[in-house]
């Protein structure tokens, strides 16, 4: 019976132990430290504590993707006051432009706090500080483990007597400063022209983790670059352990009151390197075939697109057709035998094509208009002479019009009709 016992408690813990890990596997762990992020390890709530610290600042989140090669004036000066950028993400990489660019940034009395696991190179070297191991996240590193080992070690200067911390992934980072090196006491940098008035001091210490500085301020010209070595104190899990938004909003303080705009930026893990065509311009060898490949596409669209162009269509010209539709007219006048009637519309009609195209005034019809009418419509002296004695018996009803008569007149206008060529 004790056995029986046995077996069946030992079957409930397994069923309990299940149940829990499929219960923090359907609870999404990964790290974003993404502002909009509500999971665990992203930073939603970090981002909210911000606009509480700075009631009166303008917020302004930058894209994961921006760069700082070329900051406009407006974000450099700020008239109104004092500018910070909020870096948050792990891995930290900058172009040597952009490190420039963010130095001068600070040189001009500006703040920049960067939270980051790893940070660049070039920028341990030009400060004399390096990031130690401690806070690394292994990509495997699905779901949270319980880490006993980060509770109660982080505490910050201007919060004697409080240590902080969560049982959660490592927040052990640290740096190393070597005040000896001649990069940082009181230097003058002369990496650029454009540097040689900026000066960078010996840090202060602001926080630490385990009793080791975790938390540096820089003061560049008339500005601060504050660096925090755990980037996961911004994350929700960390923020909800009791007494731990308390760490933050002392890491807030520890800024000028007199900051009016505040940049975020959400960057993950960042890239010295910028995305897209900007990698491969950077290359001689491949920026050629790309500004080649570029000619070759624009000759085969101006040639060969010119080439296959379709065959434009012959639009005809508009018909006049009022010929036409008095031709209509009086075949109903000559259908109903009023060959008078119709004589005087056919003559009307010549009369008002004659002055239509060949501007000639018609109201006398003497000899003068004969040789005007003979030049400008190419007909014979004869031709035009028959015609207009036929209009002036028309006119006066010297002759009878019969169906003779009416084909008669309406080959001899015919003539003109079909000579123009207007």
């Amino acid at each position: 019976m004790n056995r029986r016992y046995r077996y069946i408690t030992v079957l409930l813990l397994l069923l309990c132990s299940c149940s829990n890990k499929e219960e923090r596997e359907r609870i999404k762990w990964q790290v974003t430290l993404s502002s909009t992020d509500k999971r665990p390890y992203g930073a939603y709530l970090a981002a909210s504590t911000i606009k509480y610290a700075f009631p009166t600042a303008v917020l302004e989140p930058l894209s994961p993707g921006f760069r700082y090669d070329h900051m406009d004036s407006k974000m450099k000066h700020n008239d109104d006051g004092r500018s910070l950028i909020i870096f948050c993400g792990l891995d930290f990489k900058l172009s040597d432009e952009e490190w420039r660019n963010l130095k001068q940034f600070v040189n001009n009395g500006n703040e920049v706090m960067i939270f980051c696991s790893s940070l660049d190179e070039k920028i341990e070297k030009d400060l004399s500080c390096y990031k130690e191991p401690g806070d690394e996240v292994p990509a495997t590193f699905y779901y949270a483990q319980p880490d006993l080992h980060n509770t109660d070690v982080l505490r910050i200067e201007s919060t004697p007597g409080r240590r902080y911390g969560y049982e959660g992934r490592s927040i052990k980072g640290f740096f190393t400063v070597d005040i000896d090196s001649a990069n940082i006491a009181n230097r003058e940098d002369s990496s650029d022209e454009n540097d040689d008035d900026m000066r960078i001091y010996v840090p202060d210490t602001l926080g630490y983790a385990n009793e080791m500085p975790d938390m540096l301020r820089y003061r560049i010209g008339d500005g601060h670059l504050t660096l925090h070595a755990a980037p996961l104190v911004l994350s929700n899990y960390f923020l909800l352990q009791p007494g731990n938004v308390d760490y933050l909003n002392a890491l807030w303080q520890t800024l000028p009151k007199n900051i009016s705009k505040i940049y975020t930026h959400s960057y993950y893990k960042r890239s010295a390197n910028k995305s897209g065509l900007s990698v491969l311009w950077k290359f001689p060898a491949t920026r050629w075939a790309l500004l080649l490949a570029i000619f070759l596409l624009l000759m085969y669209v101006l040639f060969e697109g010119k080439r296959k162009q379709r065959i434009i269509p012959i639009i005809a010209p508009l018909k006049n057709d009022s010929v036409s539709f008095v031709e209509t007219v009086g075949r109903l006048y000559y259908n109903k035998g009023n060959h008078a009637n119709l004589a005087d519309k056919m003559v009307q009609q010549f009369l008002e094509w004659v002055r239509t195209h060949y501007l000639l005034n018609t109201n006398l019809l003497n000899e003068n208009f004969i040789n005007q009418l003979t030049i400008k419509s190419g007909q014979t002296e004869a031709t035009v002479r028959e015609t207009l004695e036929m209009i002036h018996e028309i006119r006066l009803r010297s002759v009878k019009i019969d169906d003779p008569y009416l084909y008669k007149l309406y080959n001899t206008i015919q003539l003109f009709y079909k000579n123009n060529h207007t």
